[in-house]
């Protein structure tokens, strides 16, 4: 698959997301995959499209650029702190706190490696600081 059809998988991963499309997302990914370095089943992977729905994330796909099988995309995260995540996302920020029905607004960098129109590897630098004061969190050092 070239650049386009690369990129195109990565923005209805986006799409599938913002919709709350948890089969369609986790559809796009290969049965085995690798998610922060971490091995991924499709099981797993329902479980963070879940625990993101919980949060009522939405992206705006900013750039999105691919070179080989690589797509890097720039977003503006929003969610609403409106429940208890299944598992620990965001850097396990939102674990054992009370939702604090706050809004959140973040940048987010995307990594995606696609294979045979597949997601197979993925990778995030998220400004989880910035969603945890927005939510309220008082940070200690």
């Amino acid at each position: 698959m070239g650049a386009e059809e690369n990129k195109d998988v990565v923005r209805r991963q986006f799409e599938y997301l913002n919709e709350g499309n948890i089969d369609g997302a986790t559809a796009l990914w290969a049965k085995e995959a690798l998610n922060h370095g971490r091995k991924v089943d499709h099981a797993g992977l329902s479980k963070v499209y879940e625990s993101l729905r919980t949060l009522q994330e939405r992206h705006i796909l900013h750039e999105l650029i691919a070179e080989g099988d690589w797509v890097a995309v720039r977003t503006t995260c929003s969610g609403v702190h409106a429940g208890a995540p299944v598992i620990p996302v965001n850097s396990g920020i939102f674990t054992n706190v009370n939702p604090s029905g706050r809004d959140y607004q973040v940048q987010h960098l995307h990594m995606f490696k696609v294979l045979n129109g597949q997601l197979t590897e993925h990778w995030a630098s998220r400004d989880d600081l910035g969603a945890a004061i927005q939510i309220g969190l008082s940070l200690r050092p």
